[in-house]
């Protein structure tokens, strides 16, 4: 495992760095969805000037041919400069890659400049209330009429379906054929007749998601990504792109942060001294290490030219539990105050540390469930027989 960066790399991270001081917005976001959704998409639009957009993409579609190496390095020095994510995140990360795979020549002219200067957002339309980790079971059916797909289906957990102006999703064009066949991937206009966007309220008193509701939505063939009935191919890149390391990387940098947040806590509140909340954040400090080597080992395994297999999933499950742990041990920290939503008169941390328990109860769903982990540690590492 290399633990060191070459200069060309450590070029690239000082000129980021330099860039994030003056990019990174002051204060913290707004509260409401449409105003964190415009404070985000300005700040897309800040460093897509500065061409820090897509790097990972080809120069010839607008990135900068980063390698996997600077990928990270970039994802570490946005989440320690505390910088808001990309609001057009699943253009960047799934839909731009795709294109520039299996796109025709007009649907990368058409569609990807948009998605780097986040003047038009996409969604990602893949889950269904019954299936979700198993997205083959999927049943939005695409029926060929004439010249376009007539879609009819649901759709749910979709993020920025109400600001989104498109969407790729998966849907059956084959009803005879085997479960992971007769899928297609298709491009749809989020404004387009039949379709109907449902927010959904979280825990934490957010509606981040949505359901969609597609009623004999017309799709025209040309806004089919490759070939009829071999979506599904194509969709594994995509989520391939959506699972990739530099999340892994991110998320340990902001584990890390929260775990020293919730030592200035202990230190603020005169709970430094309460051995048991000691030895969990001690222990919290240790994981977070812990999970930097093990994204370290993917590094330079990417740097030798073998890509990454089932191995993610140990730090996929690794990182969910981590999260978790940190939300719980969190609020133990802040006791009866910990329970205080934003806005109240006697609420600590801004109500941060609520806030990050109950998001942290997605972390083993989001991104593939923790069931579906563990049976690929067992199956593909352990070499363990299916039950």
């Amino acid at each position: 495992m290399d633990l060191s960066f070459t200069e060309e790399e450590e070029r690239f991270r000082a000129g980021l760095r330099s860039f994030l001081v003056e990019a990174v917005p002051r204060g913290e976001p707004p509260e409401d969805l449409d105003g964190e959704f415009d404070y985000l998409r300005d700040f897309q639009r800040v460093m897509h000037r500065g061409g820090w957009v897509g790097i990972h993409w080809p120069s010839a579609f607008g990135g900068r041919d980063a390698t996997p190496v600077q990928q990270a390095i970039f994802a570490e020095e946005m989440a320690r400069a505390r910088a808001p994510q990309l609001v057009n995140r699943v253009g960047i990360n799934n839909v731009g890659p795709t294109l520039i795979h299996f796109g025709t020549d007009e649907q990368k002219r058409r569609f990807l400049p948009g998605i780097l200067s986040a003047d038009e957002i996409w969604c990602q339309l893949y889950s269904e209330p019954d299936a979700g980790s198993d997205l083959a079971a999927l049943r939005t059916r695409a029926e060929l009429d004439g010249d376009d797909y007539v879609v009819t289906g649901q759709k749910v957990w979709t993020s920025y379906a109400t600001q989104a102006r498109w969407a790729i999703l998966l849907a059956r064009t084959d009803a005879n054929a085997k479960k992971h066949r007769g899928i297609s991937y298709l491009i749809v206009d989020m404004q387009a007749d039949g379709i109907d966007i449902r927010p959904l309220r979280q825990l934490t008193g957010a509606s981040e998601f949505n359901e969609v509701f597609l009623d004999r939505v017309r799709v025209p063939r040309a806004n089919r990504i490759g070939v009829e009935n071999e979506g599904w191919q194509i969709a594994q890149v995509t989520l391939a792109h959506e699972r990739g390391t530099n999340y892994a990387i991110k998320e340990q940098v902001l584990a890390r942060i929260a775990v020293e947040e919730l030592l200035e806590e202990l230190r603020a509140g005169g709970l430094a001294s309460d051995p048991c909340l000691r030895q969990d954040a001690a222990r919290l400090y240790v994981e977070t290490e812990i999970m930097r080597f093990m994204n370290l080992q993917m590094l330079s395994r990417l740097g030798k030219g073998i890509v990454p297999g089932a191995e993610t999933s140990l730090v996929k499950q690794f990182w969910s539990d981590l999260s978790q742990a940190i939300g719980e041990t969190s609020i133990r920290a802040l006791g009866p105050h910990g329970l205080l939503l934003r806005g109240s008169p006697h609420v600590r941390t801004g109500g941060k540390f609520l806030q990050r328990m109950l998001f942290s109860r997605a972390a083993t769903i989001a991104g593939g469930t923790a069931e579906v982990q563990r049976n690929i540690i067992a199956q593909r590492i352990l070499g363990l027989p299916r039950s």
